[in-house]
């Protein structure tokens, strides 16, 4: 019809005039055909989809804001998270950002992770251990030497929470009660969650899967002894995670599909020297203390992937450990320089600061994700964030 419209054209010697408003329309109709086709193939297609990955968040006390603004870089980037493990802080971290998404997808994650620290942030006013001017004048957020820490350390020494906290008060209870519908959290299908807690009576770990989350076995996972009495769940009692998973590992490989696992480390691996004095020889064994289980999983793991790629473990788990990678993004090297009572610091400008800090090394791992590579125990760290510098951005 078009090709009859030309020639007709020409016979009637309308010119070169009309033969280009005729080519024009030709390309129109080539324009919107294209468009056409490109609009039929995304249906079929559908939209892209985001990267899936699961995430494994270390305990570390106030040092979990650093975690917060790791995974708010995250979200803000689109990635797609479909299991989360965690213990003590982590644990927090996990649930929170559970509940945001199952609420308002990763706008809403973000906004539950920022109500968590500020509402903990808040808390910090009414805390015996809020650092003084002079405090913060003299050691920043480090309060290695403040003496309001150096006595609190003194006294968990002498009383039991048993003893100077025998209603066993604890506003994160609350906090949990106020913020968490746990019944919509244990029925969701979409984000599966694996929190940390150590059994006190046998020691080992004990791993709270999805359907089992409660507000208790959120606090379980965050129960230091020194501080809070043990959780009862059921028959048995509970402590923190960090004692024995922190955090649980192996669950992400054994009951997910997700290619991808990255762990975010709040406690370094390696100390800077031999601690001489006596405060730095009990923070120092408190370190050993809380990432021996995240080291000893570590091992496992590159023991079980080397008897894989040698043909010796075979079946669904030796492929999935071949295919896996674990990828890590490092606070260690930010964090140890605040000292570990820095951990009991939940002030708001310390918070929001790690946030941040946390923020850079996230958008330093998502540049870098394209060359991850596995990285465990022994193996280079291709994939560890941390060794160059970041654009800083503002924490939420």
């Amino acid at each position: 019809m078009l090709q009859c419209k030309i020639d007709a054209a020409s016979q009637n010697g309308q010119g070169m005039s009309d033969r280009s408003d005729i080519q024009q329309n030709l390309a129109s109709w080539g324009h919107a055909a294209a468009a056409a086709l490109q609009a039929a193939f995304a249906r079929v297609a559908g939209p892209a989809s985001p990267r899936r990955i699961a995430v494994a968040l270390q305990g570390g006390g106030a040092h979990g804001a650093f975690t917060w603004g790791v995974l708010d870089r995250l979200l803000e980037s689109g990635m797609r998270m479909d299991a989360v493990s965690g213990s003590s802080a982590g644990a927090f971290n996990a649930v929170f950002m559970a509940h945001g998404l199952l609420e308002g997808g990763p706008d809403g994650a973000r906004e539950a992770l920022a109500m968590l620290w500020r509402r903990i942030g808040a808390k910090a006013a009414f805390s015996p251990l809020r650092p003084n001017f002079m405090d913060q004048m003299g050691g920043g957020w480090n309060m290695e030497n403040s003496a309001r820490f150096v006595g609190f350390d003194l006294f968990t020494r002498v009383l039991s929470p048993y003893q100077f906290n025998p209603l066993d008060m604890n506003p994160l209870r609350d906090l949990l009660a106020e913020c968490i519908d746990f019944d919509r959290l244990r029925r969701n299908r979409r984000i599966r969650l694996f929190l940390g807690a150590t059994d006190v009576e046998t020691g080992h770990a004990r791993v709270f899967r999805t359907h089992e989350i409660t507000a208790d076995a959120v606090l379980a996972s965050a129960t230091l002894p020194w501080l809070h009495h043990a959780v009862g769940i059921g028959d048995r009692h509970y402590w923190d995670g960090g004692f024995t998973a922190n955090p649980p590992i192996m669950p992400l490989l054994e009951e997910t599909h997700a290619r991808d696992v990255l762990l975010v480390r709040l406690d370094a691996g390696e100390a800077d020297s031999v601690p001489l004095t006596a405060r730095a020889i009990h923070a120092r064994l408190n370190q050993i203390m809380f990432t021996a289980p995240l080291n000893r999983d570590l091992d496992q793991l590159a023991d079980l992937r080397r008897l894989a790629q040698d043909g010796l473990l075979r079946g669904a788990l030796a492929r999935r450990l071949v295919a896996l990678r674990l990828h890590v993004v490092e606070g260690g090297d930010i964090l140890r320089p605040y000292g570990q009572f820095s951990k009991l610091n939940p002030e708001r400008g310390f918070l929001r600061d790690l946030c941040e800090r946390g923020r850079e090394r996230g958008d330093q791992w998502l540049s870098q994700l394209e060359d991850a590579e596995l990285v465990i125990a022994g193996d280079e760290p291709l994939a560890e964030a941390g060794d160059e510098p970041a654009a800083e951005a503002p924490c939420p």
